[in-house]
């Protein structure tokens, strides 16, 4: 064992028994502060990674379900978005295997710019076109990512080869840019139908889609904007311009040859399953959800012989982040079954007297403390709907104006969760591959929520005000 490892084990090591043995608050159980304990003790260690991401995961479940209730510990291994990742992840293969992913990646190479920026600004429209009609951004990211990731390997940029040349770039850029379309469009992620409804039943505030549209066009469109030059700079590709690029993608297309059988049955199961992911929800009657669309997508891979048994086996990302994600969710189920999370926003609330703050300020502490918890949370909508009640409660005794703070809110849920890579199912797709460190990954996505933020105050509010929403 290596000191370094060594160092980071006896790290996690303290944290968590430290935690464990401090006097249990009042209002938990003993039982739920260790969850605690062990739950801070793992995020400790998928920033420190001593080892992989689902040893650091499966140690500290294994270690919980010793005295909590493993039905609800192992949850995660059954959740919907743990397969869904999964499943999509495995699909990607089939676009590599058949050479499908590199035939468009060639193709747009041809038809896109003359610079590695032009590319990133590519993706993002790529992604706005389908934001306004796909209500899952895990959905819309397992579309497009694939794509972008066979442009990356046409360029010789692999998670094991040059993965800075192009491939971190693009990967990094997608989840911010699938969070950017996310806040754009009322229907851009499901999540923003819980936003919505809660302003609406606990501030008496009502947002048509037309309404949110209309107030995150000029913040959020700037953001998307930013996004690409900013990543650019954060995180810069050594590819900096694809002439060298270009004549590869015209010998990569000959070399191809005509579209194989597997690759024009993937490329139909591919348009039915976007077919799917868009309009799938709308079939009233008929249970057409992402799962379920993922689920026939891999099937019929499967049943037509495009992949076989032994690449579902190997895709070594799409098990690594299954065991993890499925830990991880399961840690933080029992988190909420235990009511931490209703213990922690009570204690905010008690300790937080809004009343005579100013509004603005309400408005700052308010966007802080929402994104002070991300860290804590695997699913955007859990978060949505188990936290944002308490930041409304409080709102509502403040004198701030509740349309500019349910706004703010609002935008910033999605472009929050870049903070961590699990804060939503699109960051683990982009993160999966392996293109970009953990460390990194949090790096780019911490500054693209401060650019997200401070265009939401320094533009956004201004913006409203002008347009009369506020």
């Amino acid at each position: 064992m290596k000191k370094g490892q060594l160092f980071k084990i006896i790290l996690i090591a303290l944290v968590t028994l430290v935690l464990w043995n401090l006097p249990v608050p009042e209002g938990l159980e003993v039982d739920t502060w260790h969850l605690v304990a062990l739950y801070i003790g793992m995020l400790v260690g998928l920033v420190t990674t001593p080892f992989p991401a689902p040893v650091v995961a499966m140690i500290m479940v294994g270690l919980a379900s010793v005295f909590y209730n493993k039905s609800v510990l192992f949850k995660g291994y059954g959740n919907g978005m743990t397969w869904f990742i999964c499943e999509v992840t495995i699909v990607c293969t089939a676009f590599i295997k058949t050479g499908l992913g590199r035939r468009i990646a060639y193709n747009l190479l041809k038809r896109s710019g003359k610079s590695t920026l032009g590319l990133g600004y590519m993706l993002v429209l790529t992604d706005f076109i389908l934001s306004p009609a796909t209500g899952s951004n895990s959905s819309r990211t397992s579309i497009i990512y694939p794509i972008f990731q066979s442009i990356a390997e046409g360029a010789g940029s692999y998670p094991d080869k040059e993965p800075k040349k192009l491939g971190a770039y693009l990967s990094a850029l997608m989840y911010a840019s699938s969070q950017g379309t996310s806040a754009l469009f009322l229907t851009g992620m499901a999540t923003n139908a819980i936003t919505v409804s809660l302003a609406s039943e606990m501030l008496g505030i009502n947002i048509s889609w037309g309404q949110w549209f209309a107030a995150s066009v000029v913040p959020v469109g700037l953001f998307l904007l930013a996004a690409p030059f900013v990543i650019y700079k954060v995180l810069p590709p050594t590819l900096k311009t694809l002439d060298e690029v270009k004549p590869l993608a015209e010998q990569g297309l000959k070399d191809l040859g005509p579209m194989t059988g597997k690759e024009k049955r993937l490329l139909v199961f591919f348009i039915l399953a976007v077919l799917g992911w868009m309009l799938g929800s709308k079939i009233p009657g008929v249970d057409l959800g992402m799962q379920p669309v993922g689920f026939v997508f891999l099937s019929l891979v499967l049943l037509f012989g495009v992949l076989d048994w032994n690449d579902v086996a190997g895709a070594k990302g799409a098990w690594n982040i299954f065991i993890w994600y499925g830990a991880f969710y399961g840690l933080a189920n029992a988190l909420a079954d235990a009511g931490f999370y209703t213990w922690l926003a009570e204690k905010l609330g008690s300790v937080m007297n809004l009343t005579s703050v100013n509004g603005m300020v309400v408005a700052i502490i308010l966007v802080v403390v929402s994104l002070a918890v991300r860290y804590f949370f695997v699913s955007n909508s859990a978060f949505v709907a188990s936290f944002y009640p308490v930041l409304y409660s409080l709102l509502a005794t403040t004198g701030a104006n509740a349309m500019m703070v349910v706004l703010l809110l609002s935008f910033l849920s999605p472009i929050g969760a870049l903070l961590t890579h699990y804060g939503n199912g699109a960051g683990l797709i982009s993160f999966a591959p392996g293109y970009v460190s953990q460390g990194e990954f949090w790096k780019v996505g911490t500054v693209m929520v401060l650019v997200g933020t401070l265009i939401m105050f320094c533009i956004g509010i201004p913006y409203w005000a002008l347009i009369g929403m506020i």
